[in-house]
């Protein structure tokens, strides 16, 4: 593990097994919004490793491209679709974007990507949180009927860890994860699949929520992880239509 990678979460060995252990084992967020009262209990835990499943990052990656930092452009990582095509991030500029960074064996991310519906389930057996819906239905609910259809609203499932919580996953079981959601072949909802350098207490501590995107690729608002700074239901989520509203500035 490289300073850089670790500069914004723990600096050593011992800070990663420390931040690893405090994050619990739920991977599960407040199911109830209404009944939360702050966003601590809306977001409970980010649990994506443990201490011995911490592969050592291919390359460093400076801190101050990750983690993404509110009110700054977003990280234009290149990354894999399940195809094997790379995309950049900064190539959906111009478009509203919500970034789910997800672990796939978190019940919550499964439950967001719609693994309580009727029939469905999660990803390879996994449990999905249950009474949470999929962001879908969130959508409708706190975004004023926004639904993914919307070709202004783009969706990114940044598959950051494999089942095991060992790493990223390789690009066959990121087709799994599509096909069983029934994503494959969206035109709004992008899977892209996270690389090894990105592995750290950073990308622990995102799992799961939501980031939001406006159309000149600023992070506006980071409901993501055990400690969020926004609010999924609150904040984030009514704020997606006014984003949709805001005239891009021309140069």
């Amino acid at each position: 593990m490289t300073t850089k990678v670790e500069a914004r979460g723990a600096g050593t060995f011992a800070g990663l097994v420390m931040g690893t252990l405090l994050l619990g084992a739920s991977c599960m967020i407040e199911a109830n919004p209404t009944t939360a009262t702050t966003d601590a209990e809306r977001a409970q835990s980010a649990t994506v490793g443990h201490p011995n499943a911490e592969p050592a990052p291919t390359e460093a990656i400076p801190d101050h491209i990750w983690p993404p930092r509110l009110g700054e452009r977003y990280p234009n990582l290149r990354l894999r679709t399940p195809s094997g095509e790379r995309i950049e991030l900064a190539s959906l500029e111009g478009r509203v974007i919500l970034v789910e960074p997800i672990g796939m064996d978190c019940p919550a991310c499964n439950a967001f990507a719609g693994g309580n519906r009727p029939g469905m389930g999660g990803f390879q057996g996994v449990q999905p949180q249950g009474g949470m819906p999929s962001i879908d239905e969130m959508l409708d609910q706190y975004a004023g009927g926004l639904t993914l259809d919307d070709d202004r609203l783009v969706l990114v499932h940044l598959l950051l860890y494999r089942p095991g919580r060992d790493g990223p996953p390789k690009l066959e079981t990121a087709r799994l994860w599509a096909k069983h959601f029934g994503i494959e072949e969206s035109e709004n909802i992008l899977v892209l699949v996270g690389e090894p350098y990105l592995i750290g207490p950073a990308s622990y501590k995102m799992v799961p929520g939501f980031q939001l995107v406006d159309k000149n690729f600023v992070l506006r608002f980071d409901a993501a992880g055990h400690k969020p700074t926004h609010s999924i239901w609150r904040d984030l989520l009514p704020a997606v239509a006014s984003l949709l509203g805001e005239v891009r500035p021309t140069l």
